[in-house]
């Protein structure tokens, strides 16, 4: 009979424990569970857009983090607008400039920007115009997409320095990059090449000939 009490004490023992050891290890995985859920980082919530509307000629979003300098001072070419960000290094630039020498269409000029052997250049598209985009590799990587239009070069670059979010700047722009009648011109009339600030004492060529 002792015996037989003893069995049992010691299988309620037994169980006891048994059942101990299984509650505190799915404690221990669900405390594992909970703090592996609580390092995951947050996601950073995306800048809203902004539109702007160039009198050179076009339009393209951009988020609204960045600062914006349109470089008034540069009076040599069409547009000038560069984003920054500084919690981000690097940048990204809208240009519209004359043709540089020898560059007659936009495949010349993807040629010209695409001969360094770190370089690789792929047809694309920007504000629906056949155009060339370029990759860049090494110290400074670099992504610019290229259009020869209106007999003008239309380019938007970025100096991927900070990569991932530059990269995100640069899709962003480019991918809504559209050309718009400049002023003085109407929907699908003859497009002429957007008009250079003009220099203090500059004149007109028209008059002085009349």
């Amino acid at each position: 009979m002792k015996r037989t009490i003893v069995l049992i004490l010691l299988g309620g023992l037994v169980l006891g424990l048994g059942g101990a050891g299984v509650y505190l290890f799915l404690n221990q995985k669900q405390d594992a569970s909970t703090d592996v859920v609580s390092e995951m980082p947050t996601p950073t919530p995306k800048a809203a857009l902004l539109t702007w509307d160039d009198p050179a000629g076009f339009t393209a979003s951009y988020p609204e983090d960045v600062t914006v300098n349109k470089h008034d001072e540069d009076k040599e070419n069409y547009a000038h607008v560069e984003l920054t960000n500084a919690k981000h290094p690097g940048n990204l630039i809208i240009w519209v400039k004359d043709l540089p020498k020898n560059v007659t269409d936009t495949l010349t000029w993807g040629k010209m920007v695409s001969t360094p052997s770190s370089a690789l250049s792929f047809d694309t598209t920007l504000g629906g115009k056949d155009a060339q985009k370029v990759l860049v590799s090494g110290l400074q990587k670099t992504v610019e997409t290229g259009v020869v239009y209106d007999g003008v070069l239309w380019i938007v670059s970025a100096t991927l320095t900070d990569e991932p979010y530059w990269q995100s700047v640069f899709d962003t722009v480019a991918n809504s990059f559209t050309f718009k009648p400049v002023p003085g011109e109407s929907e699908g009339s003859a497009n002429t090449a957007p008009v250079a600030p003009a220099d203090e004492g500059s004149y007109d060529e028209e008059e002085v000939l009349e």
